[in-house]
């Protein structure tokens, strides 16, 4: 009998974690613990993961898109990658329709303006504009470039269009603010005013931390582009993202109750002030889900008890249905005396979740280690990684698919790691855009 009713009060419990978006709206909201059942009188740490998933809905329904194309035609760029910039660009109008506004900035030894901030309803004349005047010479002003993407998208800004800029580099900043924390600044500043920066790195002299630190401010993407022939590839994912958009402007404000504390995020970067816990997300798109994880410490209970542990509320912009969507859930925690109960409730998928970011921080160690010349240390870190991810695959041979790329590319870099023949600029690269990409915690469905 009180195994039934244990049983019982998990079913219970997890159910009332799993909570989901009323069906008239564009993302699933999901708050659940990776522990919702703990033995009594627990005091290990647990994970609350809260998932937004964008709905699927009809592509030819989109929402207008504002955006502004900076791109970097220093002296570096000569060649096929200002040929192959331009030629981006111009992919960029042909899928944009007379609903969408573009603008175009070219950045050197300053930054231009080469399309103010316009309607596509005349493809032509905007695409004769980029081919004359986007030629490549000169220094590297990205930080003035980025300033006047940000002044062009201002111009035409509204919560009902989806707000991007897409900003291309082959090289370092060296003209005007350079730093990483100054560029950062500016991609926050672009982030409140609800605009997102997706950075497009080319070659392998860029600064792959300030542009992927510029990315992860604003909630861009970041895109490692080793060979410039690939660059309208990227455009094309970059579209599927921003042509997908179903919601933006998301706010989560994550109250936890008395005698439950914060420990830390993982991946996602937000602020923790007491006990409150606030994320932003810029965009969400269809057939997607992102999602945030915080470590607590739980409070301790009796067997039978259930608290209460935390309330989140989640604002945002419904891009379909044109208006503001509120939402608020409660996370319970429930407490017993039995060990298997407490094993069964445990949530598979979001302790997958949690060893991949851990994996993910880890790699930022080994990355640190490989740059400062300890390879054989880092190539240690990398393995480490692949033989955990491993173990996840085999306990939890649902989520295996889930793990099964990451385990690969973290056996593939610990061996490039003491490649003594290998290109140390490109693996720092690829290292970057992986830790970058896997910190958002995005799902592709």
């Amino acid at each position: 009998m009180k195994l039934i009713k244990t049983v019982l009060l998990a079913g219970l419990s997890i159910l009332s974690l799993c909570s989901h978006a009323q069906v008239n709206k564009q993302i699933e909201i999901r708050s659940e613990l990776a522990s919702p059942i703990v033995m009594q009188n627990s005091q290990e740490k647990n994970y609350l993961k809260i998932s937004l998933t964008g709905h699927e809905f009809d592509s030819a329904k989109r929402v207008p898109i504002n955006l502004a194309i900076v791109i970097d035609r220093s002296g570096s760029m000569q060649g096929d990658r200002i040929v192959k910039a331009k030629e981006a660009a111009i992919f960029a109008i042909n899928m944009l329709n007379e609903n969408d506004t573009l603008s175009v900035v070219a950045y050197d030894n300053d930054a231009r303006v080469i399309i103010p901030s316009t309607k596509v309803n005349n493809k032509q004349k905007l695409i004769s504009l980029i081919k004359e005047n986007i030629v490549a010479g000169g220094g590297t002003a990205l930080f003035a470039g980025l300033s006047k993407g940000i002044h062009q998208v201002e111009k035409q800004l509204s919560k009902d269009n989806v707000n991007r800029i897409i900003l291309l580099s082959d090289g370092q900043a060296n003209i005007g603010p350079t730093s990483v924390q100054e560029l950062s600044e500016l991609a926050i500043i672009a982030a409140k005013k609800n605009i997102s920066v997706s950075t497009f790195g080319i070659g392998e002299d860029y600064n792959e931390l300030l542009m992927s630190s510029i990315a992860s401010y604003s909630d861009g993407n970041h895109i490692f582009v080793n060979d410039s022939l690939d660059l309208e590839n990227v455009f094309v994912r970059e579209f599927k993202d921003v042509m997908s958009t179903v919601a933006q402007h998301v706010k989560i404000n994550i109250y936890l109750k008395d005698g439950v504390k914060p420990v830390r995020l993982l991946g996602r970067d937000g602020i923790i002030k007491g006990n409150q816990v606030t994320v932003t997300m810029n965009q969400i798109y269809s057939n997607q889900e992102k999602y945030i994880l915080l470590e607590v410490e739980q409070p301790q209970g009796k067997v039978g008890e259930e608290k209460t542990i935390a309330e989140i509320d989640l604002v945002y912009d419904d891009l379909l249905d044109k208006k503001t969507q509120k939402e608020k859930q409660s996370v319970k925690l429930a407490y017993t005396d039995n060990l298997e109960a407490v094993k069964k409730a445990l949530r598979q998928d979001v302790v997958t979740e949690i060893e991949i970011q851990e994996v993910n921080e880890n790699s930022v160690k080994a990355l640190e280690l490989y740059n400062k010349g300890d390879r054989k240390a880092a190539q240690k870190i990398l393995v480490d990684n692949s033989k955990r991810l491993e173990a996840v695959a085999d306990m939890y041979p649902e989520y295996a698919d889930r793990v099964k790329d990451d385990m690969k590319w973290n056996k593939k870099m610990a061996a490039d790691a003491v490649n003594e023949s290998g290109n140390g600029k490109v693996y720092s690269k690829e290292m970057t855009e992986k830790q970058q990409n896997t910190r958002m915690g995005v799902i592709k469905k």
